[in-house]
């Protein structure tokens, strides 16, 4: 390893993981009652049509992004602390920061040499210019808080990267609520994402300009063309993925939009119904996702260690507690949903609230499939990973094909439930390749989150029955929950 002159003054000290495990977990929760309330005033302050274009323009700048890039910002969290103890990183940022200014920058002529044909893949409206270019806005702002928030928490300034994200939200659910409470439009509800995301920016250019000058310094030269053929394959892996899972993300939406019968105007209407009955079931990939991020560095722990069998069951347990307290918490929901959709909604979104339970089922099994996959990663097949997200978006666009002119925004919820099998079962066949035990218990955990299309009644009796029928099933839940929270303390004690 090269070596290092010593540095002049601390730089980046890390936050410890049981920390960063509690900030993470405290911040998604702020963010995701936040991202609640947020929708539901949307919802209301707009009529479907503009919250369908509001969807799918949001959407299109969070998805749009990663795979713009090519994955270069998302090579950041595998290489920063590589690059650091070289004393290189200065060089691997400049590189990375040079690449992502180019590709923004491609874009944004893209956007603005043809933004009839971006308007009209957004929104299915190819001359509605000023909207087009709002959207170019959001993702240059999007493009430059990722960036940053990349690099602060890649370099475990976990607090700093949570609070850009809490930032962000509160800033854009204060300036987006306002501007449409004067009586704003969509223009300007997308700069006020834009305008949020700029201004969280500065906490993470603070700590950054706070402690650049203490990074480590090498005494020998930087070999970029060696950096560039160890972070290329990783960056092109990733952006495989990110491409795949944003496709298969977005092609219900799309689909939607261009091939529901009755113009431009019926299919932003048919995605603003579709987006409202989105609002509670998102929530749950969301937690799925945390949940998925923190179980990794124990599975990997054990995984490394050997102790393969306590991975699989670590995998059951989780995987049981997830598809058991989803299912009821969806349940839950769907008890209250009437009264929501008929006070805060004011009424105007029934088709939401009708395909609200179809929903629930399959964002239930995808955070199934988010939280299993974690034991390919571990296991080094990720790749089987793509392709079951591969199978499953070509599923998807040939039933939304067929089922879209026959049942209209039914037939594509009905299409994106049975893409959701598809991954799911594709995941758990790959699972059970690499050694992943699919018994009886694993097939009623699989079904449970279906009971709901028969009511939140008998989804509820069908949970509780699970678990009080089944001792090894009951045990699995208990100790699910109970896990996170003991390595949790164990982490923490370690830590003082």
């Amino acid at each position: 390893m090269a070596k290092t002159s010593t540095e002049t003054k601390a730089s980046f000290a890390a936050d410890s993981l049981a920390m960063g495990m509690l900030v993470v977990l405290a911040m998604t929760i702020i963010q995701r009652a936040l991202g609640f309330f947020r929708g539901i005033w949307f919802c209301r302050l707009m009529d479907d049509t503009v919250v369908g274009q509001w969807a799918m323009a949001f959407d299109f700048i969070i998805m749009i992004t990663p795979v713009m890039l090519f994955g270069m910002p998302g090579s950041l969290p595998r290489y920063v602390e590589t690059y650091r103890q070289r004393g290189h990183l200065r060089s691997l940022v400049r590189r990375l920061l040079m690449t992502t200014v180019l590709c923004g920058g491609a874009f944004l002529v893209g956007m603005v040499v043809a933004p009839d044909w971006f308007g009209w893949l957004i929104f299915l409206e190819s001359d509605n210019r000023s909207l087009t270019h709002s959207v170019a806005i959001g993702v240059l702002a999007i493009i430059a808080f990722n960036f940053v928030h990349q690099l602060v928490s890649s370099l475990r300034q976990i607090r700093i990267g949570s609070l850009m994200q809490f930032l962000q939200s509160v800033l854009f659910t204060i300036i987006g609520v306002s501007w449409l409470l004067l009586g704003g439009g969509l223009e300007g509800l997308i700069l006020s994402f834009a305008v949020a995301s700029v201004i969280a920016i500065v906490p993470g250019a603070w700590i950054l300009y706070q402690g650049w000058d203490g990074l480590p310094k090498s005494d020998t030269p930087f070999d970029a063309s060696s950096m560039w053929q160890r972070l290329l394959p990783y960056a092109a892996a990733l952006w495989t993925m990110n491409l795949l899972s944003n496709l298969f993300e977005m092609s219900d939406r799309y689909m939607i939009l261009h091939f529901t019968g009755g113009g431009e105007m019926a299919g932003q209407a048919a995605v603003g119904q579709y987006h409202s009955g989105r609002i509670f079931p998102v929530l749950l990939i969301s937690l799925a996702s945390m949940i998925s991020g923190v179980l990794m560095p124990y599975l990997a722990a054990d995984w490394e260690s050997g102790r393969r069998e306590a991975v699989i069951e670590q995998m059951r347990k989780i995987l049981t507690a997830v598809s058991v307290l989803f299912t009821i918490g969806s349940a839950t929901v769907l008890f209250f949903a009437p009264w929501l959709f008929g006070s805060l909604l004011q009424n105007r979104y029934a088709d939401g609230l009708a395909l609200m339970p179809i929903a629930f089922v399959f964002y239930i099994w995808s955070s199934l499939a988010t939280v299993g996959q974690d034991y390919l990663w571990v296991s080094e097949r990720g790749k089987l990973v793509g392709i079951a997200i591969t199978v499953g978006l070509v599923i998807n666009i040939i039933l939304n094909t067929l089922l879209l002119p026959l049942w209209g925004l039914h037939g594509a919820v009905v299409a994106t439930l049975c893409s959701h099998a598809v991954v799911l079962s594709g995941i758990w066949i790959a699972m059970v390749r690499c050694g992943f035990r699919f018994d009886l218990a694993m097939l009623m955990i699989t079904l449970l989150p279906a009971t709901l299309l028969t009511g939140p009644v008998t989804a509820l009796i069908c949970a509780c029955l699970m678990i009080a029928a089944s001792h090894p099933m009951r045990v699995w839940l208990l100790e699910g929950i109970d896990m996170g929270v003991a390595k949790f303390g164990r982490r923490a004690a370690h830590a003082q």
